[in-house]
């Protein structure tokens, strides 16, 4: 069995950091959604329709996958704080324990 050494400190820096990459991948994807379409119809003309359709649909596919990345690091940072909350409750309740047998094993003697 090996040892393991937790810094949970740097676990809850992790899960501060992908909290913040989450904040700013959806501000970024609420600049992407503010692109007007419509404004573009005149530009393109009736030549361009197809395109803009094509358009919307890729532009609307990288919304939901900025979303669901934005998403994922929101997760991680929650995850990151459970694990770090998980791993200081077990060590301190461990520890406690060991406390415990400690000081009975002191009396005994």
């Amino acid at each position: 069995m090996s040892d393991v050494f937790v810094v949970t400190d740097g676990i809850r820096r992790y899960g501060a950091t992908a909290a913040q990459a989450a904040e700013q991948i959806s501000s970024a994807a609420a600049i992407d959604l503010g692109a007007d379409l419509a404004a573009l119809a005149p530009v393109f003309g009736p030549i361009g329709a197809d395109f803009l359709a094509s358009f919307a649909v890729a532009q609307g596919n990288h919304a939901k996958s900025v979303a669901e990345l934005a998403s994922h690091y929101a997760h991680t940072a929650v995850a990151s704080g459970a694990t770090a909350d998980s791993y200081d409750f077990v060590d301190d309740a461990n520890g406690g324990a060991l406390g415990d047998i400690g000081g009975a094993i002191g009396d005994l003697a």
